[in-house]
């Protein structure tokens, strides 16, 4: 099987060209992700922290914006929030504009893999259209998860020339995993499918190296402010009540979702492109683990389309077909219509700027609205509101909160006043959508109407 991998790396040693094809389809990505983007819950909570990181050099201890204890809580991804918060200085365009940047660069890595072992220009559109499909959520709603794109896209490209040539660069995941644990929990993912490789793959070849590096790996994930204390910090979010939630981020795919019958049906299509040819070992361990872990919460179900893209761009073309273009073709067109699209992404991103200027101030003038006060808000409101300086009663990171104020805030969001009530006696101000659930559930609660200010009310007891 190795020597059949090895003989799919059509161009061991020297540059190859992305097919133009390919190139209009990353443009194309970019593009859609700058038209339709959107910021979701769990992204400004990251500007909010790092905002208060940079003020005081220092990290805080539990969650600074929030009345609801959290002083237990590990921070491990502090140069995530410190990313988030120097891109949020421009506003929550800064935000989409990171998204569609990291997007971007994480697709253009795979494609480039995907060449490297003879993918064509067509099959690397179709693989990218598929991908865009099946990831819809995660590359079209902004959230702390961007922060792991770019490291999953790269670590998943030295493991597969690692597969195909093993040498000392397996190393280079250690850095990369210790890296990525300061940015965004979903490292584990990472460590995972590396785990993966290395038992199936590299253990009955170089034993001692596989040991070596997946313990290192293992304690790389630690190499964060957390220090000891971050296996607390990765069982704290698997085991907090949003993980329970069949409304929010942790929810499990269910087909009266539209954007889960993409997922499903995106990665049924490109396992089938991917598998239909003989695939390594370690893939396959990989790919039911990611699906598993998709089943359960349809967030983790980018890593599985991301995994399954390289091999399903390769599948698409028959192995005799397998060829690179000769060396001196020129690279003129692509790099055109490579600066065209960034030139589209740039108008795109400043025609929608003002409406993003707009939700921020919209969040500053509820912030001055509710000043010195205790504030009871649904996401993703709650975090622009802490981005802008509000003191909210509990946000994301939902898991830094005791386990009965993690239960009590989903239900205010979920209209629930009586699970709920823990969390109204806690606020001095209720901020909702007019007439939405939780407005309803603070009126049962006691509250009333006192101020309005756009589509938002403000709610007080009495």
């Amino acid at each position: 099987m190795r020597s059949m991998e090895r003989g799919n790396v059509v161009s061991a040693g020297r540059s190859t060209p992305i097919p133009i094809l390919a190139v209009v389809g990353l443009g194309l990505v970019a593009c859609v992700v700058a038209r339709v983007c959107v910021i979701g819950s769990d992204a400004l909570w990251l500007s909010a922290l790092g905002d208060t990181i940079r003020a005081g050099h220092e990290i805080p201890t539990g969650v600074p914006f929030a009345a609801a204890p959290s002083e237990q809580w590990v921070n491990t991804t502090v140069l995530g929030q410190i990313l988030f918060s120097l891109l949020h200085l421009g506003g929550s365009v800064g935000i989409v504009a990171a998204q569609v940047a990291t997007a971007t660069c994480s697709l253009w890595l795979l494609v480039g893999a995907a060449r490297r072992r003879g993918a064509s220009g067509m099959g690397l559109a179709i693989m990218l259209g598929l991908v865009l499909i099946g990831g819809a959520a995660p590359l079209l709603i902004a959230r702390a998860q961007l922060l792991s794109l770019v490291p999953y896209a790269a670590l998943l490209v030295l493991v597969r020339r690692e597969h195909e040539r093993p040498s000392r660069m397996i190393w280079a995941a250690v850095p990369l995993v210790a890296l990525w644990g300061n940015l965004h929990g979903a490292v584990l993912v990472g460590v995972a499918v590396l785990g993966c490789y290395l038992l199936f793959s590299r253990l009955p070849l170089e034993p001692w190296t596989a040991v070596a590096v997946g313990l290192a790996s293992a304690a790389a994930t630690c190499l964060n402010p957390g220090l000891l204390r971050a296996p607390r910090y990765y069982l704290g979010v698997f085991s907090g009540a949003a993980t329970s939630d069949d409304s929010g981020m942790w929810s499990r795919p269910t087909i009266s979702n539209p954007l889960d019958v993409l997922l499903i049906a995106a990665s049924v299509v490109l396992a089938y492109i991917a598998f239909r040819h003989r695939r390594p070992l370690w893939e396959y361990a990989a790919t039911l683990g990611l699906a598993g872990a998709s089943a359960l919460a349809g967030r983790h179900g980018i890593w599985l389309v991301l995994f399954l893209a390289v091999p399903a761009a390769v599948g698409l073309a028959s192995p005799s077909r397998r060829v690179l273009p000769p060396p001196g073709r020129s690279r003129v067109l692509p790099a055109a219509t490579a600066a065209a699209c960034i030139l589209v992404v740039a108008g795109l991103l400043t025609m929608r700027a003002p409406v993003f200027h707009l939700n921020d101030m919209t969040a500053a003038q509820l912030v001055q609205a509710t000043r010195g006060e205790v504030v009871l808000v649904a996401e993703p409101l709650a975090e622009s509101m802490a981005a802008a300086g509000a003191t909210v009663w509990v946000s994301n990171p939902l898991d830094a909160f005791d386990h009965a104020d993690q239960a009590a805030y989903l239900a205010f969001m979920d209209g629930d006043a009586t699970a709920g009530a823990r969390a109204f006696r806690q606020a001095d101000v209720v901020v909702a959508v007019a007439d939405s659930p939780p407005a309803r559930a603070a009126r049962a609660s006691g509250y009333t109407v006192r101020e309005a200010l756009g589509p938002y009310v403000l709610l007080r007891r009495g």
